[in-house]
């Protein structure tokens, strides 16, 4: 497949304006475009495809049997209901509050406060002086990977609505003590081997890989994975056809590594381990396709041809990118973006609670924003073209035009009337953790520094279930909090499956500090001061066939809730607060809208249209686009994109060509070559990298 770049495609559409009959002034006159990147070619469009792009037209959005028109005629007030004030939930009621026009947005949140999973508690402490201080304890996310080495644009919502927030400049970025990170197994850490390029790091990783037990089979996997890496290079047709048809259309995180390895001991011992610290999850059950590995398991599925530097990258993807460069906040998120492709981790003083206050304080202040706290919802019923909500709090059930449900998806299914209309989203699967934060005045007590250690399924002797233990001591988001050494246990995850009991908070507390003990040599009788918070349902997993279950889940919410409840979060798409963002950002605005992306468009003057403020993006679209109908991603239900063929919702990108990443060319980058940011102000086109300036001439 054949892309135009974006200066073609810019400059095109100029061209094809200029040249309209509604322009007869210019006719006759000879034009030239230059770009400042070589080799441009040429494509002619016609006024009307520029004025559908642009919105100067009544464009229609492709819908499964409905379409959706940019504009109506209806000016009542609807009554729009989001359910959970988690990252999910508070996202989407930003963007509802802000574009959803004659909208009253009312937010059901069954606890007594907003934030969900992210919550924190402020604990004083003395230290062994008798001064008084205090310390984080932090029972969920607190910080964020940035965006840097992702095929992704997640990162992006996050900027907008801090961009919105005002609080840009709240962002931190840790930087640990050092950058370690730890295997425990089977019974001692284990030093992973870093990114730094090093004499040291080099003969440590040489000294780990003959001493150590967790790398056995790891030299015969390496040379396994380069042999079936290998055969993915052949360019033949026939050759890429057979890999097709071989791989099958879903697999386990197990399955896949065992198949292109040869050997399941490094997935035992490493893999595994890697899995507990993001999803918590079993690597036998859990979807390769829907895990961080997505990359590699399309890549062994359906291999680009070597030559270029192509990845695959989902539409869906693209379509957020062009949308949040032809947004309001364009200029501060190219700066927020650019800003973070050199840091690895993102947070606030406070972890990521600032986030969390910042969007419930604006939704607040916001006068067609109501919150209700400590309303459960126990039933969701549609009628009449309303859908019914119901909580204990309630004399009667409230009637809605529509609702956003960000809850867990078992849960959804279990309030839904009538009861078992929502088979698929029954069948889900979520695991508990619990976390529990130690802090000991001490500050010495780690022999070596770090992110921390996670621990693999395959280390004998775990019997709390333990899956990882963070040292937030050494990933300090700010100065304030007294010194000392403060970890973070994590318990439970599918260690915990099938349970029906959980322990308490005190027996929590015990089983960590029996870990840290065992693993770290840290005395019970040093003092300490903890907390434990038990994460009911708090990661989703995606299991082997999600893809399927969302598909069907799709159709069972058309057919019962007949397009007025649309799904959002984790338990649909990718596990994590920014994928959760995007999440909300995409169901807030599909509901606002009411139709597809593009949802932000800039105004074009094609009379002026060489100005710094034209939508250099939103041409984009038009590489996917037909003449009137452009893709719904996301649809009433939210799911619309899982019921498309899977394939044709990918497309192959130029790596180097992604802007705001480690991997972008020096052309793309925001920054010139002594690498220092060049300010939006001192470009040609504001919203458009040095690589993409344009020009034309007139003789």
């Amino acid at each position: 497949m054949t892309f135009q770049r974006t200066e073609d495609v810019f400059i095109n559409l100029l061209r094809s304006a200029y040249h309209n009959a509604r322009h007869p002034a210019l006719r006759g006159s000879s034009v030239r475009y230059l770009s400042t990147l070589p080799h441009s070619k040429t494509c002619y469009r016609s006024l009307n495809r520029y004025r559908a792009l642009c919105g100067s037209s009544n464009i229609t959005y492709k819908v499964r049997n409905q379409s959706y028109a940019t504009s109506g005629t209806d000016t009542s007030q609807r009554e729009i209901a989001v359910l959970g004030a988690g990252i999910t939930g508070l996202t989407a009621a930003h963007y509802l509050a802000r574009h959803a026009e004659n909208a009253h947005i009312t937010i059901y949140e069954a606890s007594d406060r907003p934030g969900g999973w992210v919550k924190a508690d402020r604990i004083d402490v003395e230290d062994e002086k008798g001064q008084r201080g205090h310390v984080l304890l932090q029972h969920g996310p607190r910080m964020l990977r940035s965006g840097r080495t992702s095929t992704k644009y997640d990162d992006l919502v996050l900027y907008d609505v801090l961009a919105s927030l005002n609080m840009g400049d709240k962002i931190r970025h840790p930087q640990p003590v050092s950058g370690n990170r730890y295997m425990y197994y089977p019974d001692h850490l284990v030093k992973l081997p870093s990114e730094e390029l090093s004499i040291d790091n080099l003969v440590g990783t040489v000294q780990s890989y003959l001493t150590e037990s967790i790398w056995s089979g790891g030299l015969q996997a390496i040379f396994n994975y380069w042999v079936s890496y290998n055969k993915t290079l052949d360019p033949s047709p026939a050759r890429r056809a057979s890999l097709f048809d071989q791989v099958p259309e879903d697999e386990s995180v197990a399955q896949f590594l065992t198949r292109i390895l040869k050997d399941d001991r490094i997935v035992k011992n490493v893999v595994s381990g890697m899995m507990h610290g993001i999803y918590g999850g079993d690597i036998h059950k859990l979807s390769a396709k829907h895990t961080m590995l997505d990359g590699q398991w399309y890549h062994f599925k359906n291999p680009l041809p070597p030559a270029g530097g192509f990845t695959w990258v989902a539409k869906r993807d693209l379509y957020l990118l062009f949308d949040m460069l032809s947004g309001p906040n364009r200029l501060q998120i190219i700066e927020l973006a650019e800003s973070a492709v050199d840091e690895k981790l993102l947070a606030f003083e406070d972890g990521l609670l600032s986030l969390v206050n910042g969007l419930a304080e604006d939704l607040e202040k916001k006068s067609n924003v109501t919150f209700k706290y400590g309303e459960p919802v126990t039933s969701l019923k549609h009628e009449n073209g309303k859908v019914l909500v119901t909580t204990p709090n309630a004399k009667q059930p409230q009637k809605y035009d529509h609702v956003i449900c960000t809850l867990f998806s078992k849960q959804l299914a279990n309030i839904t009337e009538p009861r078992n209309s929502l088979p698929s989203l029954a069948e889900t699967h979520a695991v508990t953790i619990m976390v529990v934060n130690l802090f000991y005045r001490n500050p010495n007590l780690l022999a070596e520094g770090g992110f921390g250690y996670l621990v693999p399924s395959s280390t004998p002797d775990n019997e709390e279930g333990a899956l990882g233990v963070l040292f937030d001591s050494d990933l300090r988001t700010g100065d304030s909090e007294m010194p000392g050494t403060k970890l973070t246990v994590m318990l439970g995850g599918h260690h915990w499956d099938g349970w029906e009991h959980f322990p308490s908070e005190e027996m929590g507390i015990s089983m960590a500090k029996e870990v840290v003990r065992r693993h770290l040599g840290i005395s019970e009788t040093e003092e300490v001061v903890a907390g434990a918070h038990l994460c009911r349902d708090c990661l989703p997993q995606h299991f082997v066939g999600h893809r399927e279950r969302m598909r069907e889940a799709h159709y069972e919410l058309m057919s019962t809730f007949q397009g007025h409840l649309t799904v959002a979060g984790p338990s649909y798409t990718t596990v994590g607060v920014m994928p959760a963002m995007r999440a909300g950002f995409e169901a807030g605005m599909r509901v606002a809208r009411g139709r597809a992306q593009p949802w932000f468009r800039l105004p074009i003057d094609i009379e002026t249209a060489a100005r710094p403020e034209i939508d250099h993006w939103l041409a984009e679209v038009t590489m996917f686009a037909s003449k009137k109908e452009v893709d719904d991603m996301v649809g009433a239900s939210g799911l619309e994109h899982f019921t498309e063929r899977e394939w044709a919702n990918l497309r192959p990108h130029l790596r180097d060509q992604m802007l705001f990443r480690k991997f972008t060319k020096r052309g793309l980058r925001f920054r010139n070559e002594d690498d220092q940011f060049i300010d939006v102000d001192q470009r040609r086109f504001k919203n458009a990298p040095p690589g993409f300036i344009h020009m034309y001439v007139e003789y």
